[in-house]
């Protein structure tokens, strides 16, 4: 295994799909993101710009090709599996952003309003811990949500309470929002949590640089 991050991963429901300007379609990556396709609440807690050209969308997918190919994050595009409504489609984007010299990582995800409601967002942390703790070796993995975001809150503390984890507090002014500082709450999940808890995600990661594919 050369890769440090998987190029897919597979769950139950899911498709985790490594991303890149070459082998991505620009026109489905636009289309997914544009001003015409997501409404204000859907990005309303999320740090992203819906797409307003196409170029756009390249330079979204071209900054997260970089992050991965550096090694400092997996990035990946969520897609439903067959058998799933909407199946094939962009659901959504996940990230793990490791911190190497202190042994942690932070996850990040946004999901398309239509595919709201279905625990998407716990199948893929469930995922990305696995990941950061069984294959990477990490410490601690932490996640935030604004202090608003009342889905997030109930979504994340389902899976951090599943997996052994806390929420470790309230961080105020710590991130901007249309030019205003607003509060995060902020959870953490240690690799002794998740060992304690005894939960192992039904995954298969999948390496193309090596041709391997392994539960």
């Amino acid at each position: 295994m050369s890769a440090l991050f998987a190029d897919e991963i597979l769950t139950e429901r899911l498709r985790l799909v490594r991303e890149s300007v070459a082998e991505s379609d620009l026109g489905e990556r636009y289309a997914s993101l544009s001003t015409e396709a997501v409404d204000d609440d859907e990005l309303a807690y999320v740090p992203v710009e819906p797409f307003e050209h196409l170029q756009d969308a390249r330079e979204f997918v071209a900054q997260r090709e970089e992050r991965m190919k550096s090694g400092d994050a997996g990035t990946y595009v969520v897609r439903p599996r067959n058998g799933e409504p909407g199946a094939g489609e962009v659901a959504g984007e996940a990230e793990l952003f490791a911190m190497w010299d202190e042994r942690t990582a932070f996850m990040t995800f946004g999901l398309r309003k239509r595919f709201w409601g279905r625990g998407y967002s716990a199948e893929r942390a469930a995922a990305l811990l696995l990941l950061a703790f069984e294959r990477l070796d990490l410490d601690l993995v932490s996640v935030t949500h604004l202090v608003e975001n009342e889905n997030s809150r109930r979504a994340i503390e389902k899976y951090v309470d599943r997996f052994g984890g806390e929420r470790v507090g309230r961080f105020r002014k710590m991130h901007v929002v249309d030019g205003e500082p607003v509060d995060l709450l902020r959870y953490a999940i240690t690799a002794a949590d998740y060992e304690a808890s005894g939960e192992r995600p039904n995954c298969e990661f999948v390496y193309d640089a090596d041709g391997g594919a392994d539960a």
